[in-house]
């Protein structure tokens, strides 16, 4: 008996010492109760030990934390290693305890958790924690939050179970399934085997079976009786050819079924001496998306043979460089040529264009832009042949190099009328020029009169002087005003007729606006119309052919000048110019005259139209033709105050070929 119980007895025995009776019951009565009490505890303490073990294998990690998500209590009986004490993480965050230092993420994943589960949410996530430099495991964790007597959130519990077994089992399941379905993928259709005879001798399945082959079974069959005979010569051909080379063989056939195509791949393989194992599978899907990308394929290489224009990939990487068949046809090499690449490209361009054709690529693999350019390019037998290429970029399909694409177009013969068309188009300016200078015959007739005029006066007087004695100085200084003046006149007159080719360069529009009214200023003084100039810059440059500029200005001043020669007055003619977007000039006539109908401003500038009775109708569609080609625009629009107002704007700079976006 333990002194515990002593004590009892003593206790009761003085307290019932008047009955000696009661006393020996009650004593009995204690013991048996101390006797039952120690019974219940050796009981309770394997059954508490069994429920430990049982949490302590299904829970690898139970702890209770702050609502700031710092570790107040712990049991990881589990996770115990030699790497860490409890000390090392009690009273510490527990994102920022040993487990998770292997990875950012899973810090911030887990902090999120218990920031989330502060706020009363029940928060699950799958993490991997590190037990050792070499052990990880991975744990499917639960966060809760804990409530006081008053209902107040005050502590958060967590606990995680192992999960490390489940995933790996789970992995092996996805890797088996997708095995399990590529099995099913390659599955043939309809396999047996095969006599060398063409008689079915066993093992025939599959689920063509019942669908196409007109019977129950195929057993002692005869492949005549099931093909059509086209489809049973291949079967004979590929039996022999199994037989002699003892190596698969493989052919396609089709056959019509409910009107429509069915395409099949029959394999055969060596099996038996006189037995062969024929596999056959439905392609028709992969047969119509062969079928239409050979269509497809068709349908591109006629586009690009009749436009001439061919299609082209290079790797600058790999220096590997495909061309399309037009590409070969146009460069006029066979294709049975080594594979090209970009240095042998380089060669086929013309020499005084490789530089200007390397310096555009290089520029768009620097930039990531594309380019449009014309040049030259030398055929093997020494013909000389002109083509357009247009090229970007693009990334490789693993997104990993960039790739350079583009066309190649023969423009020979588009050149060609193009020069063609050009030497018409000056033929016809000079011959325009020469009607214009006939019609303007009187006012610079006047115009050149009048300085020889002045010259000889003035040299009369230089006469009268000398048998004087006099200074001339001044009369010998206007005699030579006047000379430069009308060899002026004379200079711009045989410009205007010279017959001469088209020739751009830079020159200053307010030049050729002064000679251009310099020329008409007999007629506008006859006529008595005023002319105001407008300009932005007294140097404003154009690239364009100076020569049929100063035409077209000529052209348009006539028409004013004479679209207002029965108005009433005022009458007044203004020319204006200004830099407007696109790096473009753009000049202004505009007219107080009688202005022009809807219906004739609809063809103003087709050829032939005119409202002049004894004019041809070629100014205006002339005019057009020369603005264009100098790379301008040339239109009309009504001036609200009455009379016509024609524009035309032209390039402030020259084209640059070797810009990356350049279209010459």
């Amino acid at each position: 008996m333990d002194t515990s119980t002593n004590q009892q007895i003593s206790q009761t025995s003085r307290h019932f010492v008047s009955s000696p009776a009661t006393l020996n019951q009650t004593h009995e009565s204690h013991k048996q109760e101390l006797l039952k009490h120690r019974q219940n505890k050796k009981k309770l303490q394997p059954s508490s030990q069994q429920t430990q073990d049982l949490l302590d294998s299904l829970f690898v990690f139970v702890g209770v934390f702050s609502t700031e998500g710092v570790l107040l209590e712990l049991k990881h009986a589990p996770l115990e290693t030699d790497i860490f004490n409890q000390s090392d993480v009690m009273q510490k965050p527990l994102w920022e305890t040993y487990w998770w230092s292997h990875s950012f993420k899973a810090q911030q994943t887990l902090r999120q958790a218990l920031l989330r589960s502060a706020q009363g949410e029940i928060v699950r996530l799958d993490t991997k924690v590190r037990l050792s430099e070499t052990r990880m495991m991975d744990l499917d964790f639960t966060f809760g939050p804990l409530y006081d007597d008053e209902g107040q959130l005050c502590q958060i519990i967590g606990s995680a179970v192992d999960i490390t077994d489940r995933l790996i089992a789970e992995n092996i399941v996805i890797k088996k399934t997708a095995e399990l379905e590529a099995m099913l993928q390659v599955n043939p259709d309809l396999f047996f085997h095969l006599s060398i005879d063409g008689t079915i001798v066993g093992d025939e399945s599959g689920k063509l079976k019942n669908f196409l082959l007109p019977t129950e079974t195929l057993y002692q069959k005869q492949i005549c009786e099931l093909f059509p005979k086209a489809v049973v010569s291949q079967f004979e051909l590929a039996i022999d050819q199994v037989i002699q080379t003892q190596k698969t063989v493989t052919f396609e056939y089709s056959l019509q079924a409910e009107f429509h195509t069915h395409w099949f791949q029959a394999r055969l393989l060596p099996y038996q001496p006189e037995e062969v194992l024929v596999i056959i599978q439905d392609i028709s899907e992969l047969k119509a998306s062969e079928i239409e990308v050979n269509r497809v394929h068709s349908r591109l290489y006629e586009a690009q043979r009749l436009a001439h224009i061919g299609s082209w990939e290079w790797d600058p990487q790999n220096n590997t460089l495909w061309w399309s068949e037009e590409v070969f046809r146009i460069l006029d090499m066979p294709e049975t040529e080594p594979q090209p690449d970009y240095n042998s490209f380089l060669q086929i361009i013309h020499e005084e264009d490789r530089e200007l054709v390397s310096r555009v690529i290089i520029n768009t693999l620097k930039n990531d832009l594309p380019f449009s350019i014309e040049h030259r390019i030398i055929r093997p037998n020494g013909e000389i042949r002109y083509v357009h290429q247009q090229a970007a970029l693009k990334m490789s399909p693993d997104q990993q190099t960039p790739l350079m694409y583009g066309t190649i177009q023969d423009i020979t013969k588009k050149y060609e009328t193009d020069r063609i068309t050009q030497e018409y188009r000056d033929e016809l300016a000079h011959v325009s020029r020469l009607s214009v200078m006939g019609e303007l015959a009187a006012g610079l007739s006047h115009e050149l009169n009048q300085p020889l005029t002045a010259i000889a006066n003035y040299s009369a007087a230089i006469k009268n002087l000398l048998e004087r004695g006099e200074d001339i100085s001044e009369l010998v200084d206007k005699v030579v005003e006047q000379s430069l003046r009308s060899g002026e006149i004379v200079r711009r007159l045989r410009s205007l007729v010279k017959k001469r080719r088209q020739q751009r360069f830079l020159f200053n529009i307010q030049y050729s606006i002064r000679s251009a009214i310099q020329l008409m200023k007999y007629q506008i003084r006859l006529k008595q119309i005023q002319v105001q100039t407008r300009n932005e810059n007294k140097f404003t440059m154009v690239y364009a052919d100076q020569v049929q500029i100063e035409q077209v200005l000529v052209n348009l001043l006539k028409n004013a000048v004479e679209a207002m020669a029965h108005t009433p007055s005022p009458r007044i003619l203004t020319i204006t110019s200004a830099a407007v977007e696109h790096n473009m000039i753009q000049i202004s006539v505009k007219d107080t005259g009688l202005g022009i109908s809807a219906e004739l401003a609809r063809r103003l500038f087709t050829p032939f139209t005119t409202t002049k009775e004894e004019g041809i109708g070629i100014g205006l569609s002339l005019s057009h033709s020369l603005v264009d080609a100098s790379g301008g625009k040339m239109w009309y629009t009504p001036n609200p105050e009455g009379g016509a107002i024609f524009h035309l704007s032209l390039p402030a700079s020259p084209p640059h070929q070797d810009h990356a976006d350049s279209t010459s």
